[in-house]
């Protein structure tokens, strides 16, 4: 089986509509898309985004702006630009999305992967997973071979050899130690932090054991005018274009 896997979305359809159109040019063959979460928060598109992942997703789950739009988790956190984006966001989404969002689960195994928006420690309370120590803090949380995350924007991969040694990667591909054990941090579709502005999403094939992390251009200022046009902070609408 293969997964393409994507994680906070963040309402960007532009992004969204890049992603499609790079996987179709990938032609990955057969395979089950997976969503991490942080569907909606950021962008202008929150329904439409919602609307496709329950139509394309065999695996979804919620992120913490799904749980905040809809009441499920605190936002004394979020910073300013992120709660405004809520506010916004709890104003437009439909009655049907809301409750889709409510009904998702932050972490679950299926198919003998752990899947998680945060982390496999304590993934309610929004742990990010960004070096070597957080991969020693979650390892012990999860049985399953392979653990993927999203949450920090940030695309990594931990390793654990049999003697609980955790290295990390930022390599693109990989293919997979006998043996090891594995967290991928597949980084973020609609809202890139680390310094690169093209979007991310991973492929995993469970039968040749490969990982692969992908990147695309997309229509950037088109995302960045529907976010003026909410009259969201224009922060949030800056930030796409460095990938900060």
């Amino acid at each position: 089986m293969k997964y393409v896997v994507i994680s906070d979305l963040h309402s960007n359809l532009e992004s969204l509509e890049g992603f499609q159109a790079d996987l179709k040019a990938h032609n990955p063959g057969p395979h089950t898309k997976v969503c991490l979460g942080d569907i909606v928060g950021y962008g202008g598109n929150p329904n439409e985004i919602v609307d496709w992942v329950r139509g394309n997703c065999g695996i979804v789950l919620a992120g913490n702006h799904d749980y905040a739009v809809v009441g499920k988790t605190d936002v004394s956190y979020f910073n300013p630009y992120a709660k405004k984006a809520c506010e916004w966001t709890g104003e437009v989404l439909t009655p049907e999305n809301r409750d889709y969002l409510a009904s998702l689960p932050v972490a679950r195994a299926q198919d003998g992967i752990f899947w998680a928006h945060s982390s496999p420690f304590e993934p309610e309370e929004w742990h990010y997973i960004i070096s070597r120590y957080d991969g020693m803090e979650n390892f012990p949380h999860f049985s399953e071979r392979l653990c993927f995350v999203g949450h920090s924007h940030n695309p990594l991969i931990l390793e654990e050899n049999p003697e609980e040694k955790v290295e990390l990667y930022y390599d693109t591909e990989l293919s997979l130690n006998s043996g090891h054990r594995y967290i991928f941090n597949v980084g973020s579709l609609g809202q890139p932090r680390d310094g690169n502005p093209d979007p991310a999403y991973a492929i995993y094939d469970d039968q040749s054991n490969t990982y692969q992390l992908r990147r695309f251009g997309y229509a950037v200022e088109k995302a960045q005018q529907k976010i003026r046009a909410a009259g969201l902070p224009a922060f949030l609408s800056d930030r796409l274009a460095v990938g900060h």
